[in-house]
């Protein structure tokens, strides 16, 4: 029989609150919990006249009646443990691991009720600077007396002199230091304090490679393809696969500090202009499956990458991937639940009573150190390491033991060893915790460990938000469950300024092309037919916006789903019909830039527009004239076809991104080689087509949000056509009246913008911005760099 574990407290499993953030609060704008942590002084009154006392100790103490800072909590029962080994060997016990928290804020008659699980703001921390600093490769120098970053604080570094010296070479390159000498000055004296500070891959002599890698990276070539373009053209000895992982990370290295110069420029110049910022931002998830271990075995591990970019300039701000490249999960486990003895701890967590009572239970995922991971494949890829050890060892002596002899000594040792790791791994894998099998339990593991896509979410939008000027936001997106958890968090303080727009829209994916421009035809005619009554009504001068916003206002229903017996449904999945989201989705009759059928919804609007539409059930037709007309506004510009562009080319243009495991009736499942079988190469990938998306190919842009100047007319005049089998041409009038005006999606953004001389815009040159130390921008260490 499983026993339970003894009950505890909100107060005594609440996690910690970090400064200004804190993701375990109601997340209902208009609740007067929104942002509230519990309070935990709050008596709570049980027993015989409760309700009596209770009334009587309100008139001093006013939260008892708002419920200002009230929860309750409950079990999360979505992920059921059993523990049966260690303390409870013979006595197992069950739990869940992890809780829920309901508000209790009052509203009208009853309580607010918003339920949320509890997660760890340090896990987000976690995932905040991991992402911020892009897995490490932007932190950069660091004192080892206290951990002071040079970039937070380089007033606080002074120089101390060069280090080591580059010779002389090539393009009349004069001989100068290699790097630089800095000390922590407040930490001067101290082991660690100074530091040497260099470039990467200053001393390569053939500097083109570097750009020959990244046209490769851009045009969906392959690491074999690479590798034969960078041989040598006299001997064809090829570049090693590490050396040239090594220059794909210092290419990414390199253009993100670009990029991070370049936008952190781009921002000030904003803040410091009269102009108000409004920021409309498309946002989307992306699934690419890694790691087929080989052509028999074609298992995936899928990433969920998630990108957010501008819909006026269509600029991709980031793509994040829920995989941590730096965690080794044997050194992860060994440090945080192996003692210095190797045995078991960190396992359990130690509370207490108000009588004195002490007891310890399994650590909850919001408790765990590895609660941030994915701790099921974490402990597997953990043990499956221990478990491709051992193989390699008596594959290594298959002739030995064949022969009938023994193995050595070393050998037997190690491979007891490694059993009795995998053995203990497994006490606490499934015996303590419960986690299940993965099918990375018979497989060889990669570095690194999958993120929890929550928490991966809400660094991402963080880290988006600290990227864009102070101003409002309006975010685009589709139903995600994660994000109902994390958006009114993250965005928390803009919402109570009334400051950010969270829309969530569906369109019709599935049609053909033929019947998508068949809508779109029909639309147009219909918004030409009005705009000519229109304006035989109200005259010329009203502009085709208005009248677009007009038709569409007019036309705009609420979307439902109907049922087989006439029963109207919620167009939201689950997550979205809270209450503390608006339930009305409309309809759009705007069938445009491929994006047909849409319906939108607006979980969080304007305060004026989201009490009125709160007021309303899901099926009711907005009637408000003013409402009606701020949401046609709204959906005619809720689109996410920036990021549907850039992942459709991003398909197409990157080999390792390609979807993976087709089954084709001729050719079989397809099979994808290369830079996917290691997660960090594929999300160097990605950010490297990312940046060269953004800064160095210009293009045309248009879209529903899009800003104006996607064209620009051209003068009328002749044009001459050749008459076949003569050298004569006829002259006949130009049939086009625009040309579309080509820019990079930085220059529409304004991220690269225009030189004073006036002269045409040009994408920046590679050659010119990898050699550059864009890492140091802005700092005393830049200067020296350049000026070396």
């Amino acid at each position: 029989m499983v026993k339970t574990l003894q009950y505890m407290s909100l107060s005594q499993v609440y996690p910690a609150v970090l400064a200004d953030f804190n993701l375990n609060t109601c997340g209902d704008p208009d609740c007067g919990n929104f942002g509230v942590a519990p309070d935990f002084t709050i008596p709570v009154f049980k027993g015989k006249n409760a309700a009596q006392r209770k009334q009587a100790a309100a008139a001093s103490i006013p939260a008892l009646t708002t419920g200002l800072g009230s929860y309750t909590m409950s079990s999360d029962d979505h992920h059921p443990r059993i523990s049966e080994v260690f303390e409870y060997a013979g006595d197992p016990v069950g739990w869940d691991d992890g809780r829920s928290m309901e508000c209790g804020h009052q509203r009208g008659n009853g309580v607010c009720d918003i339920s949320f699980s509890i997660m760890s703001n340090e896990h987000f921390l976690e995932e905040y600077y991991r992402l911020l600093f892009a897995g490490g490769c932007l932190e950069g120098p660091v004192c080892g007396a206290c951990g002071a970053r040079y970039l937070e604080s380089p007033d606080d570094f002074i120089f101390n002199g060069t280090h080591g010296k580059l010779a002389a070479g090539g393009n009349r390159r004069k001989a100068k230091p290699s790097g630089f000498r800095i000390i922590h000055r407040p930490c001067k004296g101290k082991p660690g304090a100074r530091l040497s500070v260099s470039l990467d891959h200053q001393a390569q002599k053939e500097l083109r490679d570097n750009v020959r890698i990244l046209r490769c990276i851009v045009n969906g070539d392959s690491i074999t393809t690479m590798r034969r373009v960078l041989a040598d053209p006299d001997t064809g000895r090829q570049i090693g696969v590490s050396r040239l992982y090594s220059r794909i990370f210092w290419l990414e290295k390199t253009l993100l500090a670009f990029e991070r110069a370049k936008l952190k420029e781009w921002k000030q110049r904003v803040e410091a202009s009269d102009r108000f910022s409004h920021m409309r931002i498309a946002h989307d998830d992306v699934t690419i499956s890694v790691n087929w271990e080989s052509r028999f075995d074609r298992r995936l591990t899928p990433l969920q990458f998630s990108v957010s970019a501008d819909i006026r300039s269509g600029y991709v701000f980031r793509i994040d991937a829920n995989f941590d490249p730096n965690v080794d999960p044997v050194e992860f486990i060994q440090e945080h639940y192996l003692d210095d003895t190797g045995q078991p701890t960190n396992l359990r967590q130690h509370y207490s009573q108000k009588s004195g009572v002490t007891f310890t239970a399994p650590k909850m995922q919001f408790q765990r150190p590895s609660g941030r991971l994915d701790e099921a494949m974490l402990f597997a890829s953990a043990e499956g390491r221990w478990r491709v050890f051992s193989e390699r060892v008596q594959n290594a002596y298959e002739k030995t033991v064949n022969a009938g002899l023994a193995l050595p000594p070393e050998a037997q040792e190690k491979i007891a060893e490694a059993d009795d790791k995998r053995y203990q791994l497994d006490q606490i894998r499934q015996g303590h915790f419960g986690f299940h099998d993965t099918d990375r339990d018979f497989r060889g593991s990669f570095n690194g460990s999958v993120v929890k896509p929550t928490y991966t979410k809400a660094a991402h939008l963080a880290c988006l938000r600290d990227m864009l000027p102070k101003g409002k936001i309006t975010l685009v997106g589709e139903q995600e469950a994660t994000m109902v958890r994390v958006v009114p968090h993250v965005f928390r303080d803009m919402i109570n300024e009334d400051m950010f727009e969270w829309f969530v829209i569906s369109f019709d994916k599935e049609v053909s092309a033929p019947k998508s421009k068949e809508r779109m035809a029909r639309f147009i005619e219909g918004l030409e037919a009005f705009k000519e009554r229109a304006r035989a009504k109200l005259g010329d001068d009203i502009s085709d916006r208005e009248l677009l916003e007009r038709y569409c206002t007019k036309r705009m229903k609420t979307a439902c789903i109907e049922g087989r017996n006439g029963t109207k449904y919620s167009h939201a999945i689950p997550n979205f019909q809270s209450r503390q989201f608006p339930q009305v989705w409309i309809k759009t009759p705007a069938q445009y830039f491929g994006e047909t059928q849409k319906v939108v919804g607006f979980p969080v609007l304007r305060k004026k527009y989201r009490d009125s539409l709160k007021e309303l059930a899901f099926d009711q037709e907005v009637h408000d004239t003013e409402l009606r007309a701020a949401l046609t506004r709204r959906a005619l510009k809720a689109t996410i076809q920036p990021v549907s562009t850039f992942m459709s080319s991003l398909r197409h243009r990157t080999s390792p991104s390609k979807r993976a495991g087709g089954k084709g009736a001729r050719t079989g499942p397809a099979y994808i080689n290369g830079a996917v079988f290691n997660p960090a190469v594929l999300m160097a990938f990605l950010n490297i087509f990312r940046i060269y998306y953004n800064w160095f190919e210009p293009r045309q842009y248009k879209g529903p949000g899009a800003a104006a100047g996607s064209e620009s007319t051209i003068p009328g005049g002749m044009s001459a056509i050749r008459i076949p089998g003569t050298k004569e041409t006829l002259e006949v009038p130009k049939k086009a009246t625009t040309v579309p005006v080509m820019l990079t999606p930085a220059m529409r953004l304004g991220a690269d913008p225009e030189k004073p001389n006036g002269r045409p815009r040009k994408a920046p040159d590679p050659r010119r911005v990898l050699y550059r130390p864009w890492l140091f921008h802005g700092t005393p260490l830049w200067r020296k760099f350049e000026d070396r």
